[in-house]
């Protein structure tokens, strides 16, 4: 029996869109005989096949982006336009847009044949790499705000950045180019002083030519330690200051005593020296720090409130609108509120009607009507009319400031110096047995053979350096961070990783996060219509229920105007199963497919029942209803799956009586909390640190900022990542959250594969320590041992994590197609 949506055309949920690749949920649109997912990806075939552009499609399967219908008319006001045009001379401006989308080939080939399409863009050039295009166009033909609209439209939306986040950017960019000066110059260093030891490695006599190449590997050794080691000077001070022991001092006590040890052996004419090896692991070194810093320079994981509002706001000046700047907002001045937009500092209702919208900033769903007068609050969004507002405070006045004055948002340090990552914790005991060993060896040999002393001590504290852990660590952890990003779930650095692994509670927010605000109406999967008799009674039967899907179902009801059957008294509710009614001799029976007896194609499990409501009239099981989503799709999965290995809460600032079928997945009270405020959050989470726990945040508005802030781990839910999160450590695409077990998992087994190449690096240490301790190591056996050692390291992680993270890939594969 084939069922039909009486009221809705059918659609096919597994046609994929020819130019985006997403799934056409909503509807299919042919052209072309190629299928759509909505009329912007149309447009933008269109507008390719009509200016010959048709390669976009053979360089990559599904290349391209949903178009986007931002306007961005804002840019053409002077404020905007002088931070981005760099160059403007005789008619032709130079742009440079940062455009998060580009992902593939295509769209290389496209951005940079933009001119193809329009004739006022001189030419183009794509940075790939930092995911910038550059464009030179003739302003008198298409202003700033139109070509933006324009890459809008094609599906590369620009990011346009606040001066904060610009300011931040450069700020980033400085650090990396300092980074890859010093690294440049290690790498220049090691690889000389290896040439200039090749005598010296191969036992050759080189006569006058010794000393020479002596001198210049000093010179060599002393740019690379001082210049490019100067960060390991700096840091170990601090730590020092702060009374802290970490991964660092060793590694710097190694460099120095093998440096101070080669300027002796070199200047006295007694050897060679450690020039090579020291330099070559200062190599090493860096490039693990480049490798730990690079980040995902698209993304802000910084973000304050100032973030979530529009750039632009329409303001009325002499009773005519202008669009200004958000920065140029003062007390008094009166503003236009457009529905669906943010109402940017508290203000007071002028003119018009509002269902203000707070779900962000506090967490409650429950729209709030507001007539003039009424007092509206910074964050809230507008539903409804055009509306008039004045602004009663200034910006940086608002209630939401008040999260920003807690000590986890004023102190920079407050997860890198609070909680402490394996290296360093390793680290610290490492220190204190290193230089008890290096006592002991020095002590021993100054009684039986006072020459061997200095050169036991010295090759001591040179090989038993923990480099080796230094350059998995983040090797490791930096796969691990890349391997999630192909998942959408972006982690800030490798210390937000590691923090990931150590999580022993998770707390989750409710609106946003386990749940989706629908709008959207019921739709009927039925064999035939139901006649107006027919659906009285099942509205009497559902009016009576508690369950979710009942209310759903009464409350659209109520919206038909339909009214309960009084003579309907025989209803009985099976816990779990449905409703069953007797009228006329017929029984009605609404709930699980089972119950009424449907017999499915495919075998259904919790996921799908979540939103389905099936009917059965006497002998004929009639269909269904299915709802639009409350809780994501297999919300209910991943919470079980958790409870398991972790202690799981609740936090929302709804209702209890908005959370529905939620409650039944926390068994004890003391793990939901409702109508919290964004402090009381923040201080539950502060509570769970003070019992001991690890705790990772789970949310999605500004309501969740300070409890995403001082968790252990802050996941910002998203559903587009470009757009606007609140600080955190890693931003999670929202359809990615039921995946969270196996992303945990994957971060355990980066914790535990630094933990083996640590194991097996002091197997090598062992090995170097029994020449040590005998004071007979060698240059050569150091210059062989040391870049072994880290080589061996680098290639344990690269080959662990990414075998795992080929194993996650098709895990989450299956997933995907169950």
């Amino acid at each position: 029996m084939k069922m039909i949506d009486v009221r809705e055309p059918i659609i096919n949920t597994e046609t994929k869109c020819f130019h985006c690749g997403e799934t056409c949920e909503e509807e299919i649109i042919r052209y072309d005989e190629k299928s759509f997912c909505c009329h912007g990806c149309e447009q933008v075939y269109k507008l390719l096949s009509d200016n010959a552009l048709g390669d976009y499609y053979t360089c990559d399967i599904n290349p391209g982006k949903s178009p986007s219908a931002q306007n961005f008319d804002f840019l053409n006001h002077p404020h905007f336009r002088d931070q981005l045009i760099s160059f403007s001379s005789k008619g032709v401006s130079k742009v440079h847009f940062h455009l998060p989308a580009i992902h593939c080939r295509s769209c290389l080939y496209l951005l940079e044949n933009l001119a193809r399409i329009e004739p006022a863009v001189v030419k183009s050039n794509l940075n790939f790499g930092k995911k910038e295009l550059t464009v030179w166009f003739t302003e008198d033909q298409i202003d700033l705000g139109h070509l933006a609209s324009l890459l809008a439209r094609l599906g590369y939306e620009p990011l346009i950045d606040s001066g904060e986040e610009k300011a931040q950017q450069k700020k980033r960019t400085s650090q990396q180019n300092h980074l890859f000066l010093k690294l440049g110059i290690a790498g220049f260093c090691a690889g000389n002083a290896m040439l200039f030891s090749f005598p010296e490695y191969l036992g050759i006599e080189a006569g006058s030519l010794k000393s020479l190449f002596g001198y210049i590997n000093i010179a060599l050794g002393s740019i690379a330690v001082f210049y490019s080691g100067s960060d390991y000077f700096s840091n170990v001070w601090s730590h020092i200051k702060l009374r802290k022991l970490t991964i660092e001092l060793p590694i710097l006590l190694g460099i120095l005593v093998g440096y101070l040890r080669s300027v002796y052996e070199v200047f006295s004419h007694t050897g060679a020296g450690y020039i090579d090896s020291v330099s070559g692991l200062l190599f090493f070194l860096l490039i693990g720090k480049w490798f730990q810093q690079k980040s995902f320079d698209f993304l802000s994981f910084e973000r304050n409130y100032k973030a979530y509002f529009p750039l632009v706001i329409s303001k009325l000046i002499l009773g005519k609108e202008q669009t200004c700047p958000l920065e140029e907002i003062e007390v008094g001045d009166r503003l236009i509120i457009r529905n669906q937009e943010i109402i940017p500092a508290d203000a007071i209702l002028l003119k018009g009607k509002s269902q203000m919208d707070y779900s962000f900033v506090t967490g409650e769903s429950e729209y709030i009507t507001l007539e003039p007068g009424n007092s509206m609050y910074a964050g809230g969004r507008h539903n409804g009319e055009l509306i008039e507002i004045e602004i009663k405070k200034a910006l940086n006045q608002s209630h939401l400031t008040q999260l920003w004055e807690q000590q986890a948002f004023k102190d920079p340090n407050h997860k890198t110096e609070n909680w402490e990552n394996f290296a360093n914790t390793v680290g610290a005991y490492f220190t204190v047995v290193l230089l008890s060993l290096a006592a002991v060896v020095g002590i021993y040999w100054f009684q039986h053979d006072p020459n061997k002393w200095q050169n036991a001590v010295v090759s001591v504290l040179v090989i038993a350096c923990p480099c080796a852990l230094a350059i998995s660590y983040p090797f490791a952890l930096g796969h691990g961070i890349r391997w999630m990003a192909k998942f959408n779930f972006f982690i800030k650095d490798i210390q937000a990783f590691e923090r990931m692994s150590q999580v022993d509670a998770i707390v989750f927010d409710k609106t946003g996060t386990l749940t989706l605000h629908q709008d959207e109406l019921p739709k009927f999967r039925f064999v035939r219509e139901l006649s107006p008799w027919e659906e009285r009674v099942i509205y009497t039967m559902v009016n009576q229920s508690t369950h979710p899907l009942s209310r759903q179902l009464t409350q659209y009801y109520r919206t038909q105007k339909l009214e309960v059957l009084e003579q309907l008294s025989s209803i009985h509710e099976i816990t779990g199963k449905g409703i069953e009614a007797i009228l006329e001799d017929i029984t009605f029976r609404v709930g699980h497919a089972r119950f009424t007896g449907h017999t499915l194609e495919k075998q259904q499990d919790f996921i799908r029942s979540e939103s389905q409501l099936f009917i059965r009239i006497g002998e004929e099981p009639v269909g269904y209803i299915e709802f639009p989503w409350q809780n994501r799709a297999g919300i209910e999965y991943m919470i079980h799956a958790l409870q398991s290995n972790y202690e799981v809460y609740l936090l929302s600032g709804d209702k209890k009586s908005h959370a529905g079928t939620l409650l039944d997945w926390f068994p004890e009270e003391s793990h939901y909390q409702f109508e919290c405020s964004p402090l009381d959050k923040m201080n539950f989470i502060q509570q769970l640190q003070a019992s001991g726990k690890k705790v990772a945040m789970v949310g999605d508005g500004l309501n969740d900022a300070g409890a995403l802030k001082q968790a252990h781990v802050g996941i910002a839910i998203s559903e587009d990542h470009l757009h606007f999160t609140p600080s955190s450590d890693a931003i999670l695409q929202g359809k990615q959250l039921v995946h969270l077990p196996a992303f945990l998992k994957f971060a355990k087994f980066g914790l535990q594969l630094i933990k083996l190449s640590f194991a097996l690096s002091l197997v090598y240490n062992l090995f170097g320590l029994s020449y040590a301790v005998q004071g007979t190591l060698s240059p050569l056996i150091a210059a062989i041992l040391m870049p072994v050692n880290s080589l061996s390291m680098l290639l344990i992680a690269n080959v662990g994590m990414n075998m795992k993270g080929g194993s996650l890939k098709s895990y989450l594969a299956t997933r995907k197609d169950d």
